[in-house]
């Protein structure tokens, strides 16, 4: 694969459950039901390097889809079979689709995996890691990896740490970097870990020229009788606020992992409308940043 240019594409762009998510009749998974164009697939990126080499970031539900997705944007005939897979946390969505790599379907080895130890030790529980090796750490104990001019960076965020810790990935190319944060429990938190006042100071030290955001709901109210502080994100409405518009000097914000009741998945509603006029966008899946030739982001629909 030497003759793929380094490239990032977005594979999925919903929280775990997709959207429309199992068992529900709510307006947004009717209309994903009706029209495939308002599905969405887990979140999940596929990066390719200088040197050809292949870099999945989460392991879905929607696994196979996403490396058709990912081969046709690289031009591929066949689906791609990654040289590496890099996870965030362990949370159900990020990791259903590992143990398709196993046996049972793939028949990988060797497969180099890139995580925590407390990611690892949910894997080796649930007997997942037969097809992977695990990569090597930073001298700081940080999962690391870095290859054909792309670097991955994890740096810990806190999000509901009940089954392992979660890491943002900082996605470093020659000419550009993206900040990876699809899941946070709140921007307090956050930016009290990371040092930094406001999320616009984190991300110029971070050099980002765009950033892959955590937009899980839109606001505090949405999830009609459940207690949203079991699910802990920031609120885009939260988001809105503290972050600054590209055009004035921020990286390209774009929006994902949205929840299937998020009214952004309607792209007609008055909240998409709105994200517009704030300058940034809401994800979907087939979209590229090319990190060779660094034009703006580039759309191609699937």
């Amino acid at each position: 694969m030497d003759n793929i240019a380094p490239t990032l594409t977005i594979l999925g762009t919903a929280q775990d459950g997709g959207v429309p998510q199992a068992g529900c009749g709510c307006s947004n998974c009717i209309a994903a039901f009706e029209n495939s164009q308002r599905a969405r697939f887990p979140v999940s990126l596929g990066i390719s390097d200088n040197e050809g080499g292949m870099h999945l970031i989460e392991a879905t539900r929607a696994l196979p889809e996403q490396l058709k997705i990912w081969a046709n944007a690289c031009g591929l005939d066949s689906p791609v079979r990654p040289d590496s897979v890099l996870l965030t946390h362990a949370h159900l969505g990020h990791i259903e689709g590992i143990g398709q790599f196993g046996k049972e379907a793939m028949g990988c080895q060797n497969l180099r995996l890139v995580a925590s130890d407390s990611v690892i030790s949910i894997l080796q529980k649930r007997n997942l890691m037969h097809p992977f090796v695990r990569a090597d750490y930073t001298s700081e104990g940080k999962p690391n990896l870095e290859q054909g001019g792309v670097r991955f960076d994890f740096i810990p965020v806190p999000h509901r740490d009940d089954t392992s810790d979660t890491h943002a990935i900082l996605i470093s190319g020659e000419k550009k970097r993206v900040l990876f944060l699809p899941d946070h429990d709140d921007w307090e938190q956050t930016l009290e870990s990371v040092g930094y006042s406001n999320p616009n100071d984190w991300f110029q030290a971070l050099g980002a020229t765009h950033v892959l955001l955590d937009a899980t709901f839109w606001n505090g109210d949405e999830l009609s009788g459940r207690d949203m502080t079991e699910v802990p994100h920031p609120t885009v409405e939260d988001t809105l606020e503290r972050v600054r518009n590209g055009a004035l000097g921020g990286p390209e914000i774009i929006l994902i992992h949205l929840n299937h009741t998020n009214p952004l998945n309607n792209p007609d509603s008055p909240q998409s409308r709105l994200i517009g006029v704030a300058g940034h966008s809401i994800g979907r899946r087939g979209w590229r940043i090319d990190s060779v030739s660094y034009t703006h982001l580039r759309a191609h629909e699937t």
